[in-house]
């Protein structure tokens, strides 16, 4: 069930989903990926409030190229991507911050005088620091925010406006799995009018080196951000994970294309989560999956999007080739 909140201005709504509905989809992933090996937790826990704040920190570090990269091509783009599109509406899931996405928003001006924005996002205390600010900023745009799981909450979006931009950046794809990716792009392509584009960002095969150093940076950022998840766990479901008797641990699998995030028990150790009567057994050096970072090439980013129903009209890669935007419309 949805449920909406208006915030102190006509210009912002904020519908949030169900908090027992979030809560029963945590204990479902906790119960499906903790209980069996090999153990796995889905991304999106990261994101709490100190998850998010953790991840603009690694955005900032050396080693984290990613962001950059993606930010300046949005720069030198922007302009472009929004003159195809024209759009009147930018739709964003795991929308964060937003400040990647406020170069669209910007460019988007120059062709009408009002735009609607509309981030989905887990954390809320994140949609409405970043919609605080964009209203600020921009007296011209209007904020429908969503809270909830991109993917499994597709439905709620209520987007009525034509010639929309849908966008999906940070190389998010690359968390999903093969399957999960292509469902994931049939549900965008199936909320689409015919005027609507999707704008996907996603990164590259390259160095391991590079790839290596990006998840492990120097100043700690990444390795808090991953064992910040337990931290969530304690908080929402009573558990005892004890922070230090878990290490970050990150490496690029150059057989998948993928980097891998795991969570590695320090000794042998049991964890209680009481509010779902769980005892978790971990041995000393078992490991928690939790994230996979997949890297693209631009052949197999295309064959990928081709198979989910888009056609991809142009690629952006820069010229470092690090990263890609590739903006795409329906197949017909």
């Amino acid at each position: 069930m949805q449920e909406k909140a208006n915030i102190d201005s006509n210009r912002f709504q904020l519908n949030r989903l169900s908090q027992d509905q979030i809560h029963d989809s945590l204990i479902e992933d906790v119960q499906t990926g903790l209980c069996a090996p090999p153990r796995s937790l889905p991304p999106k826990y990261f994101y709490d409030e100190r998850g998010s704040k953790l991840f603009d920190q690694i955005c900032q570090t050396d080693e984290y190229y990613l962001t950059r990269a993606e930010s300046s091509l949005l720069e030198n783009h922007a302009d472009e991507i929004v003159a195809t599109v024209r759009p009147t509406a930018i739709v964003e899931y795991g929308s964060g911050t937003s400040e990647k996405t406020e170069i669209l928003i910007k460019a988007a001006n120059q062709h009408h005088d009002w735009l609607h924005y509309l981030p989905l996002d887990v954390c809320e205390e994140i949609l409405i620091e970043s919609a605080e600010r964009l209203i600020e900023r921009y007296p011209w745009l209007s904020i429908d925010a969503w809270h909830g799981d991109f993917l499994h909450d597709m439905q709620h979006f209520e987007n009525s406006h034509e010639s929309s931009l849908y966008t999906f950046l940070g190389s998010s794809l690359g968390n999903f799995s093969y399957q999960q990716a292509i469902r994931f792009l049939h549900d965008v392509r199936n909320t689409f009018n015919d005027n609507d584009c999707f704008l996907l960002g996603v990164d590259m095969v390259k160095d391991q080196r590079i790839l290596n150093a990006a998840y492990n940076d120097s100043d700690g950022y990444t390795a808090a951000f991953n064992l910040n998840v337990l931290n969530v766990l304690n908080r929402a479901l009573d558990g005892d994970f004890d922070i230090s008797s878990f290490e970050h641990h990150a490496f690029f699998d150059a057989d998948r294309s993928r980097v891998e995030m795991h969570l590695r028990s320090r000794c042998q150790q049991t964890v209680t989560l009481r509010d779902i009567d769980l005892k978790l057994d971990f041995a000393n050096d078992e490991h928690i999956v939790t994230e996979y970072s997949r890297k693209y090439t631009a052949d197999s980013i295309q064959q990928l999007l081709n198979k989910a129903g888009f056609a991809p009209q142009q690629i952006y890669t820069g010229n470092n080739n690090e990263f890609m935007l590739i903006l795409s419309r329906c197949s017909r």
